[in-house]
């Protein structure tokens, strides 16, 4: 049989990119692993729907392109009754992963052709979406192994990390056939209630279960697999106990309880549910949710929607950690290139010897010990998207001659190379650094310099925003889930984080929830929860506060009322503790006899800085 392989419409794509918008956000790093490693053997990297049409196509190689321009590329449909035996529809159809070769392809346009597919499952154990690893049919039967290895555990962890989060406000079962196997990488799952009733299971802990299908677990217990309660294994939670199947077979289980879960919460209800889902799916990326409330950031996005399909390179400003690479990357999602690759190069991160090769790429045969089919650069990779260029201040001088011309000419030159590649590519560069002094100073190219200021935003460090008490509570959401919306802030916490300068800015803030959140388990946060090193610092220099060292010597007036006398003493004892303590705060409110928390509030109240805090 030949036929063509057949195509479906753009708008078609984006209609099943939307309802696949879950498993696409949940296989990024995962898909973007497996780029790397197709580039590398120039494989395409697809990824379909539970129908077989293609709603995700990576060809990153010219060589890949080609199969792309031949059928395997977005749009393109793979079912069995479409196009006959192939890897997508095969898999699809037996749920499982396959591999078809050369002219095991039941139409003989795609002979020349291997794929490799896995089944990536939802977590009621339906097919939704199709792993495929497709090349150039070869002889090399450890090249097909290779690829049926890769994508079949690809594929498993993405569906592990589907059920994970659809049943995060339930009890997991890690099933495991070695003792000393680490429990939160394992693939073989069950989800319980807090009573032990079975709500679900991965297709890898079936066997585990000695059924054939999820739909033979209808109102099962544990008790009823195990001869044991789900109650009994609780105290062992994160530790494993040896258990024996129905068959005589010893395995071993580790139980993971939901954080935070009460009795009367054991079966999330369907709006928990939707909630969950749709907190999932709301990662801080779009505009809005980069912006939050604050004016200036959200003058900032009116501007960047007006420059969006613009041809308009963009300069965003700022201090390090305020979310500039963030914020890029949620203008590329709000574009029309938002199907297309988003790429992120950290000029500073790179060393100079390196950063051409990451950019520009080179041709194969360029240097001794690269890549024998060459490397595809940054630029060339982001073909069609956007090309994040993060700290460009940092770029060395002879390379920004290079990068003018790639924006003004359109096109990539691979060192080594013979001719260009063309390059449809949206720049966005960030910089902490004050470029116009780096003009001035000779050490950045002033052409470059007006060619990639097309549109200037600067983005706001944290102290400056309005909406910090907004950004903590998203935080503890994108951390938590749907938990996080039960989390509370004390007030004296909200005073602090105001006050406090955050000269690490967003990333500091979320460096620090992420810390509270991983050690503390209280329902309301205060200032006994926060690091040390957070309230040892200063918070603003220009509070108008009195240095350490000339407390002592301040003298109450003569009027002084008996409150006013009470209060320098109790300022003194204070004092007195922090400097034997060395501004131990832990210390020093033991000797005082009050919490930590106390001991903090007093300090703000008398306006005590230590001896190495500046006025």
């Amino acid at each position: 049989m030949r036929r063509s392989v057949e195509r479906v419409t753009d708008q078609n794509i984006r209609e099943l990119r939307s309802q696949m918008e879950e498993v696409l956000f949940e296989s990024g790093s995962i898909t973007e692993h497996l780029r790397h490693v197709a580039r590398d053997a120039d494989y395409c990297l697809l990824l379909s729907d539970a129908t077989g049409i293609v709603v995700q196509g990576y060809a990153d190689t010219s060589a890949s392109r080609e199969m792309a321009e031949e059928g395997l590329a977005t749009g393109s449909r793979w079912s069995e009754s479409a196009i006959g035996t192939n890897g997508i529809g095969t898999c699809i159809v037996s749920r499982r992963p396959v591999t078809v070769a050369g002219h095991a392809h039941y139409n003989h346009t795609l002979k020349g052709f291997t794929c490799t597919a896995a089944p990536i499952f939802a977590p009621d154990g339906s097919v939704m979406a199709v792993l495929d690893f497709s090349g150039r049919s070869v002889a090399n039967s450890s090249e097909c192994s290779f690829a049926q290895h890769i994508v079949r555990q690809a594929a498993q962890s993405i569906s592990t990390a589907l059920f994970r989060k659809c049943h995060q406000n339930s009890c997991i079962v890690a099933l495991s056939r070695e003792p000393e196997a680490m429990p939160l990488a394992l693939n073989a799952l069950v989800a319980t209630d807090e009573t032990g009733r079975l709500l679900g299971a991965t297709q890898d802990a079936l066997s585990f279960l000695g059924v054939a299908e999820l739909a033979d677990l209808g109102g099962l217990h544990i008790q009823d697999l195990w001869r044991i309660a789900l109650d009994e294994l609780k105290p062992l939670s994160s530790h494993n106990v040896r258990l024996s199947g129905t068959d005589g077979s010893n395995f071993y289980v580790t139980t993971f309880l939901p954080k935070k879960k009460t009795r009367s919460s054991s079966a999330p209800s369907g709006k928990a549910q939707q909630k969950a889902r749709s907190n999932f799916k709301s990662e801080p990326l779009e505009l809005d949710r980069v912006a939050g409330s604050d004016p200036k950031m959200r003058r900032n996005v009116e501007l960047c929607r007006k420059l969006l399909d613009r041809d308009i390179p963009l300069l965003l400003l700022g201090e390090t950690g305020v979310g500039k690479d963030t914020f890029a990357r949620a203008i590329h999602l709000e574009s029309n290139r938002s199907q297309k690759p988003y790429v992120a190069v950290n000029c500073a991160a790179i060393p100079d010897t390196l950063l051409a090769s990451e950019l520009f790429g080179y041709a194969p045969g360029t240097f001794t010990g690269g890549l024998k089919a060459g490397r595809v650069g940054k630029i060339a990779a982001s073909n069609g998207g956007t090309l994040f260029l993060d700290e460009i201040g940092d770029m060395p001088i002879d390379l920004q001659a290079h990068l003018l011309r790639v924006l003004e000419e359109r096109e990539v030159s691979p060192l080594g190379a013979s001719a260009p590649i063309p390059v449809d590519v949206r720049i966005i560069s960030a910089t902490h650094r004050e470029l116009p002094q780096l003009v001035e100073a000779g050490r950045f190219r002033r052409d470059l310099y007006y060619r990639i200021k097309g549109a200037q935003v600067n983005i706001s460090p944290l102290r400056e925003r309005s909406d910090i008490a907004e950004l903590v509570q998203r935080v503890i959401e994108d951390e938590q889930g749907a938990e996080g919306a039960e989390i509370r802030i004390a007030p004296e916490v909200h005073d602090l984080f105001a006050s406090y300068r955050w000269p690490g800015n967003i990333r500091e803030l979320r460096n620090v929830m992420r810390w509270i959140l991983s050690v503390h388990s209280d329902p309301v946060i205060t200032l006994d929860h926060l690091p040390e090193e957070l309230l040892a610092r200063p918070e603003n220099p220009q509070r108008g506060r009195v240095h350490l060292a000339s407390d002592a010597a301040s003298e109450p007036p003569a009027d002084a009322t008996l409150e006013h006398a009470c209060e320098r003493i109790e300022r003194e004892k204070i004092i007195d503790a922090l400097t034997v303590t060395k501004w131990c705060i832990t210390a020093a409110a033991a000797d005082l006899g009050i919490s930590r928390a106390t001991l903090h509030r007093k300090i703000r109240k008398y306006e005590i800085l230590s001896p190495n805090q500046k006025v």
